[in-house]
């Protein structure tokens, strides 16, 4: 009748066992235990100069230093005009540089992709339209964390090209332009710096709203209501009024004084590792140095095109030199004129001097001041009824 029993109650040896195991809390199935810290390079977890994880975008935009140096960085190569030129070094229309985005203006596109190539180190174009010879004309940028490279090569993107949603289409590599940029990405190489100055900002933040690290009331007699105390008291703070502590009460702090609090040596020590890794200048980034020399307005624009935006323009106008972007023989370049132009009487010296020795002509000094090419005298001012009876007379 054993049997019969269990296909009444359902019970068995086995469900009578696993019922008499006393219920075990949940837990992770994937723990530090289980995966040694060297599989991530690390000595050990508690490493204290472990490699600081990447930071997302978003986070690191809302660091002042990390948006000045963004604007400072992709604003002015996304004003500088880019050309295509042939083999006789004279320019050429070019449909993909006049306006690479159907919907975007030049300076935003060419903005957005130095941007992806200083936080993500890598930049993407998706080919839309192709001219009649074969060559893209109309582009779309992709958000780099919408494109995954497949182990077998091939290039999935997510639709609409945005960082949202798993739906992904397999593209072709013809339809794609790829720029690496010849820098690490900052959101990698000054995750660190940037995490440092959030943690900053938030802790001065906290004393802003009247909220320091630790504080407390000690009271010689029962206080009736001590919620209603501390409560009133953070309200007067946040209030920024006065507060008052009752007789026999003592207020104690436990933390850094305001001026401790405000961190403003660690908050710049913060900034200028944010400015060493990005390449832009301290002083741009409202850090005062006391070891710069002096250097007039022409240089120190030289010297940031040389060693900040130099690896960018690099990476972008080689990218769009290649033969699957323009003809054999063309190469794009930034015009960097406007950029380090100098006074007018700098230029015009320059200009003298280049028409003595015969490297510039009238015609190239004109198009460098935006002058027109045609030389010819204006139009004459339109005759007058009194002047046509005055010739008549004469």
């Amino acid at each position: 009748m054993g049997w019969y029993k269990r296909l009444l109650t359902g019970s068995s040896p086995v469900t009578e066992f696993a019922a008499s195991i006393p219920e075990q809390p949940p837990s992770f199935a994937v723990d530090a235990e289980s995966i040694p810290a060297q599989i991530f390079g690390l000595e050990s977890y508690a490493d204290p100069i472990a490699q600081a994880p990447r930071i997302d975008r978003k986070s690191a935009l809302q660091v002042p230093a990390v948006k000045g140096a963004r604007d400072k960085i992709c604003g002015p190569i996304g004003g500088l005009p880019l050309n295509l030129s042939g083999p006789d070094r004279r320019n050429s229309p070019w449909a993909l540089f006049e306006r690479p985005e159907p919907d975007r203006i030049p300076a935003y596109t060419i903005a957005m992709t130095v941007e992806d190539l200083l936080f993500e180190e890598v930049a993407w174009w998706r080919v839309l339209t192709r001219d009649w010879r074969g060559y893209p004309a109309k582009v779309r940028r992709l958000h780099p964390r919408s494109v995954t490279v497949a182990k077998n090569g091939k290039v999935y993107v997510s639709k609409g090209g945005l960082h949202s949603g798993s739906a992904t289409e397999w593209v072709e590599d013809r339809d794609l332009i790829r720029f690496d940029s010849l820098n690490e990405g900052l959101l990698t190489a000054g995750a660190r710096a940037i995490r440092t100055c959030l943690r900053l900002d938030s802790s001065a933040a906290k004393y802003a709203e009247g909220s320091p690290p630790v504080d407390w009331f000690e009271s010689d007699d029962p206080i009736d209501d001590p919620q209603a105390l501390v409560s009133d008291w953070a309200t007067a703070r946040r209030t920024n009024t006065t507060g008052f502590v009752p007789w026999g009460v003592r207020y104690k702090r436990d933390g850094w004084t305001p001026e401790q609090l405000q961190m403003a040596e660690a908050r710049n020590h913060a900034v200028l590792e944010i400015a060493r890794i990005s390449g832009v200048d301290p002083e741009e980034l409202g850090v005062s140095t006391t070891s710069r020399t002096y250097a007039n307005q022409f240089d120190r624009r030289k010297a940031f095109l040389d060693f900040t935006l130099g690896p960018y323009l690099t990476a972008i106008e080689q990218t769009l030199s290649s033969p699957n972007v323009s003809p054999r023989g063309y190469r794009a370049r930034f015009d960097l004129d406007a950029f380090l132009r100098s006074d007018p009487k700098g230029r015009y010296e320059a200009y003298r001097l280049g028409l003595d020795v015969g490297a510039l002509t009238e015609e190239e000094i004109r198009e460098a001041e935006d002058k027109p090419l045609d030389s010819l005298p204006p139009d004459p001012l339109p005759e007058t009824a009194a002047d046509t009876e005055e010739a008549a007379s004469a």
